[in-house]
Order: structure tokens, then sequence, then C-alpha cells
């Protein structure tokens, strides 16, 4: 017996001792296989630096809000710690995702929109990634443009900008002037024989590495979110769909054409928006035509969040304050009350009527100095007296309320929609009008799951509860316990509102950790996630203006009037039409396994 045990022992430590031996060797060449990655592979080499630049973060954060969950009668944890964390990583974390660029950069500029879960630093620091990556030399510019068209840049161009419009997270825009004729000896370019003035355009140009890097780039984001934020995943697939089809200007090109003609014929077109049109580059007949270079006409003005914060810095310097103090007290109140569930502010003819006056008001005053400047002190030789110019404030209840229709008639009577509509996708005009320029992240709906997002809409402003449940079943949706109260907060928060009476105090991580603890949803259809993803990015950039909307105050009304207008009016469904009419579904299921679980399981498969 005492033999037995000894082989027994002999042989347990022999296996471990091999176990252990293997597991170093393996340890040992994955990091020199990663170092070799590193050192050849630019895809892996983002990979590793995101890995070493975001995932700390997360995990200081995510401590934070472990101490104060589980051991708050051991740690009192402030705002003040919080925000502590925000100014030791913020700048420094934006500075590697504008580096990066490609994905990294995209998903910095949708946190952007979360004021209701980021600090002011983080916002202030995520804001520049809407259009103000560090840009590309001109010479890679210059580079793409000619190896696109074959063509030499003075050849199409009269001239352009080497200092971008723009820059964001695959490519830059420039402004440009195209030759009014085909240079002697050339081929022609972009020109038109009945034009004789100069063509002042917009050239957007990709990346040269944008389409290389975008797989591992998602591979490396997806592979985070798992471990990290395993409940955003959902969300993340869509919009990995979504991106892909923004790579190809040609496709962007097209989009912008449909837009266009959509918003003519809704009638927002040309009063209270501008689509730019697409020009088409003309290339050496040996290439193709181009996917990554977009000329399109020049829409005037400047982005939309820079006007509005151009007249707030103003103001708030003759009120001896600060834009950024005025932020942060919006911001604290929004911390101690909650986000407000409408706009409670002076309305759209409230304000053009201030404006008005203040125009008035100018006049009168600028009269009586005109009197002197050209009269009485020309005669006395006296210092003539500056003319008085007020700064309008910006219509913003005008302007939201303009987003908010142009977008539900794009989801809900067109089916065709901008899902990435944030601040650096809008120009303010000199005019007021608002432009529309970024149509590559374009999403199409079949008519089925454009009636559904109807239906949605007119049961949420309802409040039909039973129709809600009825959607969500006959489009899959299944949760652990079926608790309906989650289902209908998830409905609200995903394509309504985020208002208090909805999550109260609470911010937008600490909401879904609760109803995801609550019920855990197993199965979701993600037919809808991206029009979900546009009432999410306008309700942000709404709350950045000050002017929190609820979606289905503009929208249900929208898809009333769609649903009688095609034949199918709200009445007139029940559990068997949805079933009838129910689009095909995209069922994307959530992992059995937890981030521990699956990290378990892949370190044993790894030394199998």
């Amino acid at each position: 017996m005492a033999s037995a045990s000894s082989f027994v022992f002999r042989t347990t430590k022999t296996a471990l001792l091999a176990a252990k031996t293997a597991a170093f060797a393996a340890t040992g060449g994955t990091i020199g296989y990663g170092a070799y990655q590193y050192q050849t592979d630019d895809g892996s080499r983002r990979g590793i630096q995101a890995y070493a630049a975001f995932v700390p973060v997360v995990l200081h954060y995510r401590w934070l809000e472990a101490q104060e969950t589980y051991l708050k009668d051991y740690v009192s944890i402030t705002d003040d710690d919080y925000r502590k964390l925000d100014e030791k990583y913020a700048v420094a974390t934006v500075q590697k995702l504008g580096e990066l660029q490609g994905m990294y950069c995209k998903y910095g500029q949708t946190a952007a929109g979360f004021t209701n879960t980021l600090g002011d630093r983080w916002i202030v620091e995520l804001r520049k990634l809407e259009n103000k990556v560090p840009p590309r030399s001109f010479e890679c510019i210059r580079e793409t443009i000619e190896t696109e068209t074959g063509r030499k840049l003075e050849d199409i161009f009269e001239s352009i900008d080497p200092i971008p419009l723009g820059s964001a997270s695959i490519g830059q825009v420039h402004e440009a002037v195209l030759r009014k004729h085909p240079p002697q000896g050339g081929a022609a370019g972009n020109m038109d024989e009945n034009r004789t003035t100069p063509r002042r355009v917009a050239v957007k140009v990709q990346y040269p590495e944008a389409h290389q890097l975008f797989q591992g780039d998602m591979r490396t984001i997806r592979s985070m979110c798992e471990y990290l934020a395993p409940e955003q995943l959902v969300m993340l697939t869509a919009i990995e769909k979504q991106n892909t089809s923004e790579l190809d200007y040609a496709h962007e090109a097209a989009n912008l054409q449909t837009v266009h003609q959509n918003m003519t014929k809704h009638g927002f077109l040309p009063h209270q928006v501008v689509v730019p049109k697409p020009i088409p580059l003309l290339v050496s007949p040996s290439k193709p035509p181009s996917t990554r270079v977009l000329v399109m006409e020049l829409v005037p003005g400047q982005k939309l969040i820079d006007g509005i914060h151009d007249y707030w810095r103003v103001w708030a310097k003759r009120h001896g304050t600060t834009l950024e103090q005025l932020e942060t007290e919006a911001r604290e109140k929004i911390e101690i009350e909650g986000i407000p569930n409408k706009y409670d502010g002076p309305s759209a003819s409230q304000l053009v009527w201030y404006q008005r006056w203040l125009r008035t008001k100018d006049a009168l005053g600028n009269l009586g100095i005109a009197v002197y400047n050209k009269g009485f002190g020309k005669l006395v030789g006296g210092e003539s007296i500056p003319y008085k110019r007020s700064i309008l404030p910006p219509n913003i209840p005008r302007i939201v309320d303009a987003l908010m229709r142009v977008h539900g008639y794009q989801l809900l009577s067109d089916g065709f929609f901008n899902a990435d509509p944030h601040g650096g996708n809008f120009m303010l005009l000199p005019d007021g009008r608002i432009g529309l320029i970024d149509f590559g992240s374009t999403k199409k709906l079949t008519k089925n799951e454009r009636l559904s997002a109807c239906i949605l809409y007119v049961a949420i402003a309802k409040r039909d509860e039973k129709m809600l449940f009825d959607l969500c079943e006959v489009g899959g949706y299944k949760s652990k316990y079926g608790d309906k109260d989650v289902l209908m907060k998830l409905i609200l928060f995903g394509y309504d509102s985020w208002g208090k009476d909805l999550m109260g105090n609470a911010n937008i991580q600490t909401f879904m950790d609760e109803l995801k603890k609550k019920d855990p949803w197993e199965e979701v259809p993600d037919n809808l996630i991206m029009a979900q993803f546009m009432s999410i990015r306008l309700r942000s950039l709404a709350l950045g203006m000050n002017h929190p909307v609820r979606c289905s105050e503009y929208w249900a009304p929208i898809a009333e009037e769609v649903l009688e207008k095609e034949g199918h009016p709200y009445e007139s469904w029940d559990y068997q039409k949805l079933v009838d009419y129910m689009p095909k579904m995209n069922i994307q299921k959530s992992s059995p396994l937890s981030p521990l679980e699956k990290f378990v399981e892949r370190f044993t498969a790894l030394f199998s």
C-alpha cells in the first residue's frame, strides 16, 4: 500500500511539474509571438496598444464602482474620487483614441454623447474626436486621390486647401475648387461645360489603411466588451455590420442622392435643411470608380455644436463666467435632479420674436449712431462710434424640432436613415438652415421592419404595453425570467427617453447593470438596433444643447400618418397581424458563460 501511495505521489508530482513547465513554455512562447506580432503586424500592434491603454482605465473605474457597491460599510467613495480618475485618464485616453483612429475613434465619438454617464473632463475631450482627430499629411491625401483617379491632383482641381475642414475616424475633408475646363491636352475631369464660375466643393478622402484595419479593430473592441461590458455586444454587432458599408464612398454618394430626393419629397429641402449632392469624380479609363474619394457640394457654415458653443461662450463671458462652467453646472444639476423628462424652456416662436427684438433694437440704436457719425460727429471731428451688433441666440428649439422630424421621416416613411447622427455630422448655415453632411453610416429597412418601427413608436406614445410585449414576443426577444417591467424599461430607454421618470438619478451604465442583473436578456433581435442607436445619438445631441427630448412625441404622429397612408391603421394591428407582417429576424444570443468563465475556458484551451 505504501509503495502504491508513493507511486501515485511521484506520478502526480511529475505530472504537475510537467504541466507547470509546459505552462511556462507556452506562456513564454505566447509572449514571444506577441512581441513578434507587435513588431511586424500593424493590426496586432494596435490591438496590444488598445488593451494596454484602455483596459487598466476601465478596471480602475470598475474597481471604484465595486467598492461603492460591495464595500460601502468600510470605504467611502465620493464624486471627488471619480473626478480624480477623470483628470488622471481622460486626456491621455482620448489622445490614444485619436492616434489609433479607425473604429477606436468612432466609438469614442459615440461615448461623447453620454453626457449623463461621463464626467465633464471626458465629454470635453471626447468631443474633439467628432471633427478634430489628428489629420494626415497633405501628401498622404494627394497620393490617395491620384492613386484612386489615375490623374494628377492639379488636373482635377484648380486649388485645394491643404488644411482639412475636419478630420475624423477613417478620413478627412478638404475644401477645393473644381476645374472649369479640362487642362490642355488632358482628359476631361469634374467639369460642367455650361459652368463659367469656379465651383467650390468638399473632397472627402479615406485613409489608406482604414479598410485593412477595420476587422482587426473590431475583434479587439469585441474582446474587450466580452470581458468588460458584455451587455453592449448586441449593439456592437449591429454597429459592426453597419460600419462595413461606411468604408465604401461610392455607397455614400448614392446615399446622399437618395436622401436629397427624400428630403425634397417631404418638404424639408431646401427651406429647412441642405443635403450636398455628390459630384461624379471622373477617373482614368484604366481605373474603376473610386470608393475612397468622394466629391460633393460644399455646405457653408460651421459644425452645429461649434456654432451653438460659440454663442454661449460669448454669452458666458458677458455674464462673468465660462462655457465650461455653464456645462459643469448643467451636468451637476442633472446629477442631483436627474435628466428632465422634456424641454421646458422658451419655444421656437418666442425665440424668433426675441431675435426680431434684438435686430430692431440694434437698428434703432444704429440709426442714432449713423446720424452722429455722418453728421455732428463729422463736423466737430469726433471719433466715429462703433455700430451695435447683438449676437443672436441660435433657435435651438427650432433646430431640434427639425432634426427630430427629419430623422422621424427617414426612419418611418423612407426606411432609409442616418444611423450615426452625432454633432459632427450637422452644419449650422448662416441663414439658420441645417446641413446634413455625412451619410456613410446609413441603414435601409425592409418594409416590414419599417412597419414594425411605426407600430413601436405609436405603442410607446399610447403606453400600449400589450402591443409592445406582443411585438417583442413575435420578434423573438427572450430573457431569463420574462420580467415585463424590465422589458418595458428597456424599450423606453432604448427607443424613447432617459428622463428621470424612467431612470431616476441613475446614470446609463448603472441603470443598464441593474436591469441586466434583475432579468438578463438571452435572445435579442437586432433588426431595429440601428434605429435605437439613432434615437440614442439624437437624444445625446439634444441633451448636449440643453434640450432633452422624448422621441415618441415627435415620431408617433409621423408613424400614425404613415400607417394610415399605407392602409394599416394602428387599430388594425393585433397579434396575428404582427405575425403575418413579421420581418425576417436576426437574433443575437447572449453568451451562457460569464466573462470569467470564458477566460478560464480560453486559458484551458490554450494549454490543452
